[in-house]
């Protein structure tokens, strides 16, 4: 991996970060407000709005804002985030197990969407696939650290292992297992060196001249930089994939939860509103 690749990702490190929180809080918010607010405040500093009335209304809309953001549910106005906080205390839920159902349930009516709840065979199937994404990121990010690339022999098509130095075959990486070869192994007879490294002796013929090729380091580090950048593609992706899959199924799984209590959406001095007209 060559170090101006590694000074260049850094580099655009910060500013993806900071994009990403202004993404994630209109997205939390639901508004971009919340960007907009905060322009606000740093061109405004902490001087106060003289007019009590618009004073009154931008504090209301910072509140609103900031429930939204903190408790990541998706109120429609202040007095409904009110009427939530005192319906969670009444009933002790949690307000990150309402996060957490997502769409499923509506906060506003502070009830389930029981007709939205996805079937047990969905859920299995969004189990599936969050272990396997699981798996995914898990051996993308553990290749990260891999010093060697797996290649195929034309001749055989023989896979192996191969560093800048030395090349082995695939059991090559077990303790005990077959040694590697290297380039100064090949001054051995090719009986010797097939025996000990696992490889036939067509084929230890054939990596000693690549181990003996004058580009064959550049070439091979060269391939280990580009299967470290597919490995961090690959494990941004399936990462990404894995923080989906993860909050769909816990969704499915939290708003059955909260269905199965059967509360009442009812909270102690609210009125109702009936839909009706005169």
């Amino acid at each position: 991996m060559e170090f101006s690749s590694v000074s260049g990702f850094l580099g655009l490190l910060p500013p993806a970060l900071i994009a990403f929180a202004f993404v994630w809080a209109i997205l939390r918010a639901g508004s971009r407000q919340v960007v907009v607010h905060r322009l606000w405040q740093f061109v405004r500093g902490k001087q106060e709005i003289a007019d009590p009335e618009i004073r009154a209304f931008a504090e209301e809309e910072a509140s609103f804002i900031s429930f939204r953001i903190l408790a990541g549910v998706p109120v429609s106005s202040l007095e409904k985030a009110h009427e939530l906080i005192r319906w969670t205390k009444l009933n002790d839920v949690q307000m990150y197990r309402l996060r957490l159902c997502g769409d499923f349930f509506d906060p506003d009516a502070r009830q389930v969407r029981v007709d939205k709840l996805p079937s047990g065979f969905i859920q299995k199937l969004r189990a599936a696939g969050l272990f396997w994404w699981l798996l995914v990121a898990a051996l993308s990010f553990g290749s990260l650290f891999l010093d060697r690339t797996l290649m195929t022999l034309n001749a055989t098509q023989r896979y192996f292992f191969a560093t800048p130095t030395q090349v082995g075959s695939l059991g090559s990486i077990i303790p005990f297992g077959p040694r590697s070869l290297k380039a100064a192994d090949c001054t051995r007879p090719a009986s010797a060196n097939a025996q000990r490294s696992g490889f036939t002796e067509q084929e230890v013929g054939i990596l000693c001249s690549i181990l003996t090729d004058s580009g064959a380091n550049a070439f091979l580090k060269r391939t280990l930089a580009e299967q470290f950048w597919s490995s961090v593609k690959l494990f941004g992706v399936s990462a990404v994939l894995f923080w989906m899959s993860f909050f769909s199924w816990i969704a499915g799984v939290s708003a059955k939860k909260l269905a199965g209590r059967q509360i009442d959406p009812a909270v102690p001095g609210t009125q109702l509103s009936l839909g009706l007209s005169t």
